[in-house]
């Protein structure tokens, strides 16, 4: 087993890992090699959730918006769980961030006038989101991605999981990993662990996250002493493209922002029924909505219609989507319908963090999606979480250089088997017990037959893909356990034996 030391061990290669160790590198103290900084990648660098964000990250920046207004924005999406000092301290940051995303090389679509080109998403009440066509997450990570390649001090291995994590006596975290290119296991040791692994995407038979989301960094927070905290609240997006396969392509909800209209197989645009924003709802709303419609009527799916947009507009923003849904479907959005389906998207809550994104845990940081940083409250607003992420990659910085004085790490021992479970099983009881619209009876037997197969699993010898279906359980069990714990339907929460009828 190879051991190292690194001060700082970043676990993720997203916009949150990536944006915390390049604000680290910006510091006098790596500049100088007086810490080191360490950023582990699953799989490649690449194989990231924010690869795969479409529609953009919001920051105040046209006239006639503000900070009140988009604070506002989130707290209305949020039910007002949301934290309002963390609110105001990410919207505050929004400017300054994007304009550190754009010093890293992120370029944003501007318009004829040579500003930028923001779009209007669902729950905002002003165009302020900066996108990059219709593949902004990509645009974002290619470009932190290149940037980091630039620097001539970074440590980044990719293709590592990590299995284990165990904080020795003298407060040394000792990380248990797997190379799987070499298939061996490695240690290392580090005195600050930032956690940046993403959601819990992977859960669910249908999700727009990547195969790599398999709540990695619950699993271990939780292990380590970390308070998780509602977990149940799963946003998902209304407009999964509907099509066989497990990860579901994301219709980015710009189009509708643009102007396409949800229908029903009747033809019928039916969001009139449920909000008076209409298609421009926020996603608990609108997700709530399709699936109303859809077992008002037995149907499998509805429809998005952008027949009646400009094609040289779709075109020029949207040319991923339309070409996505020509390759998937064989289907030309601008003159035909697209299916579309409510499909997992989002974690709201997880591993419980402060105002700097470190944990009860001292030295246990987490970032991003895996975290739970009061911003969403009950429900995310759309394209807050790329701002989130790399706010508090900012935030965390300072904090992260306060280290310890050397310590002498403890010897810790870590099993190398895996149990063997129905990983197919698990993502069916997620998706029928603990998806948009849930009962208790439902929950209650989701929960129980999670603990059987974890009761019953047999020990296997150790692979990723078994490990990784093992924390799925674990994650699992944990959600369906919070969601038994919930007293009230609040945004994207939704208990049905907790209200009289089942309402938007």
């Amino acid at each position: 087993m190879i051991h190292s030391h690194h001060d700082i061990v970043i676990v993720g290669s997203g916009i949150a890992g990536l944006s915390t160790y390049l604000y680290l590198s910006e510091t006098e103290a790596f500049k100088q090699r007086e810490i080191s900084v360490c950023l582990i990648a699953k799989s490649t660098l690449s194989t990231t959730n924010t690869d795969w964000a479409q529609g953009g990250i919001a920051a105040v920046h046209a006239i006639g918006d503000d900070f009140e207004k988009h604070i506002e924005d989130t707290m209305v999406a949020g039910v007002y769980l949301n934290d309002i000092g963390i609110v105001r301290k990410v919207v505050e940051a929004g400017p300054a961030l994007l304009n550190d995303l754009i010093r890293w090389g992120t370029c944003f679509d501007k318009n004829a006038a040579n500003d930028y080109d923001l779009a209007k998403e669902g729950g905002h009440s002003e165009a302020r989101i900066w996108h990059a066509e219709d593949q902004t997450g990509h645009a974002i990570q290619s470009a932190l991605m290149q940037h980091l390649s630039d620097s001539t001090n970074a440590k980044v291995l990719e293709n590592i999981l990590l299995v284990d994590a165990i904080k020795d006596s003298n407060g040394q975290f000792h990380l248990h990993l797997f190379n799987e290119s070499e298939n061996c296991f490695f240690e290392i040791t580090t005195s600050k662990l930032v956690l940046a692994t993403g959601g819990t995407g992977m859960l669910y038979s249908k999700t727009t996250n990547q195969h790599v989301a398999t709540g990695d960094g619950i699993f271990i927070a939780e292990k380590l002493g970390a308070s998780i905290e509602n977990l149940s609240y799963i946003q998902f997006h209304p407009t999964g493209l509907f099509h066989d396969g497990n990860i579901s392509f994301l219709v980015s909800e710009a189009l509708r922002g643009a102007g396409a209209v949800l229908r029903n197989q009747q033809g019928e645009a039916f969001m009139d029924q449920y909000d008076e924003r209409l298609d421009l709802a926020p996603r608990d709303i609108v997700s709530r909505a399709i699936h109303a419609e859809m077992r008002k009527h037995g149907d499998a799916c509805v429809f998005l219609d952008t027949t009646h947009l400009s094609p040289a507009m779709m075109e020029q923003h949207f040319p991923a989507i339309k070409a996505q849904c020509k390759t998937l479907l064989n289907i030309d959005i601008t003159k035909e319908i697209i299916p579309v389906v409510p499909v997992q998207h989002y974690s709201c809550g997880g591993i419980k963090v402060d105002a700097f994104g470190e944990t009860r845990v001292p030295g246990l940081y987490a970032i991003g999606e895996v975290a739970s940083t009061g911003l969403h409250g009950a429900n995310r607003l759309a394209s807050n979480s790329l701002l989130e992420a790399i706010a508090f990659a900012k935030f965390a910085t300072e904090k992260l250089l306060d280290l310890p004085g050397a310590q002498q790490s403890v010897p810790v021992s870590f099993k190398k088997e895996c149990y063997g479970i129905d990983r197919n099983q698990v993502q069916h009881l997620l998706s029928e017990h603990a998806g948009i619209i849930k009962n208790t009876r439902g929950l209650k037997t989701a929960l129980s037959t999670l603990q059987d197969l974890k009761s019953n699993a047999p020990v296997v010898g150790f692979n990723p893909y078994d490990h990784t279906s093992g924390v799925l359980l674990e994650v699992a069990i944990m959600l369906i356990a919070d969601a038994l714990k919930q007293e009230k339907n609040r945004g994207v929460f939704y208990n049905e034996d907790l209200v009289n009828d089942l309402v938007p």
